[in-house]
């Protein structure tokens, strides 16, 4: 989806004149939206000339006021209709740009179609079990293995109704996987303030589809960047459509890998904790609408026309 598109969906929907809106952008952001008058909306909203960065963020965030939603506009639609408007090599440069090496391993991939490549969720393959154990491996290596987890709690939380547990296959191959939990606001809480760990959740702590709750990434690893890409596409499609009830996004990692990928998808340091061993703990935290009104989001969000797609 274009900017411009966009503008005017959200102008619509509203009830809004141009005019109108002109007058409370700059009552919304004086120093932004300064000298602003229907002439120029009116060019952003046919495309013939487009806001800056930072001003299409503040109109976004305008319209967050007016609706109370995350990504105002985009609500109502599937996971699969928002990632028509997602720009594959947007999200392929912020992977690239995070420098992981341990996370996102650079498996050949110049001879991958990525045509080829699926998204799914674990439990609607037959996947399951080999995920499963496979992910237990990984936590173990990456997490040294302080967390405890075992592949049967991978496996229980794999078919808990809201938890997105994502595999991403490559004619019939597994290379890649994304586990994300959604936890009720207060467990999530928990989490992120070290009071329990993974292993201490019970089925209460687990916000259904429909039910208020905040995102946990909890698990992540892919072959290559295509994988990885399509993977976080996904994530990021199904936050957006399911807005109205995802209020946070959280993580927590122990290595300096998974540092530089929460950096690169800008979700700001929170708090840490010392585990055994003198391993620090860092957990990362951000209210949903602020990840998702990043300039990098945005960009790949809302700049359709200038994404040259494989």
């Amino acid at each position: 989806m274009q900017f411009s598109q966009y503008l005017k969906s959200c102008r619509s929907k509203q009830s809004l004149t141009q005019e109108e809106l002109v007058h409370a952008l700059y009552g919304f952001n004086i120093d932004y939206f300064r000298g602003l008058d229907t002439t120029t909306l009116s060019k952003w909203e046919r495309g013939i000339t487009q806001p800056k960065i930072d001003k299409q963020i503040s109109i976004i965030k305008f319209f967050q006021t007016l609706t109370h939603l995350p990504l105002p506009c985009f609500d109502n639609q599937s996971t699969t209709v928002v990632e028509e408007y997602i720009c594959k090599i947007g999200m392929s440069n912020i992977m690239q740009k995070s420098k992981s090496k341990k996370l996102i391993l650079d498996f050949p991939s110049a001879t991958m179609d990525i045509h080829k490549l699926s998204v799914h969720q674990a439990k609607d393959t037959n996947m399951l079990d080999k995920v499963s154990n496979i992910n237990t491996y990984l936590d173990k290596n990456f997490n040294y293995d302080l967390t405890q987890l075992e592949a049967e709690d991978f496996r229980k939380w794999a078919l808990i109704e809201g938890n997105l547990f994502l595999t991403c296959e490559y004619e019939g191959e597994l290379i890649g996987l994304l586990f994300v939990l959604k936890l009720k606001p207060k467990s999530f809480q928990k989490i992120i303030n070290a009071e329990i760990m993974e292993r201490e959740l019970c089925n209460d702590d687990f916000a259904l589809p429909h039910e208020d709750g905040s995102s946990y990434i909890l698990s992540f690893f892919a072959l290559n960047q295509k994988a990885a890409s399509l993977l976080f596409v996904h994530y990021y499609a199904y936050l957006i459509a399911h807005q109205n009830f995802i209020k946070d996004v959280g993580v927590a990692t122990m290595i300096e890998d998974g540092q530089k990928l929460i950096e690169s998808i800008s979700i700001p340091y929170y708090t840490s904790c010392i585990m055994e061993n003198k391993i620090e703990l860092q957990f990362f935290k951000a209210p949903l609408g602020d990840f998702l009104t990043t300039p990098k989001v945005i960009k790949m969000i809302l700049s359709k026309q200038d994404c040259k797609e494989e």
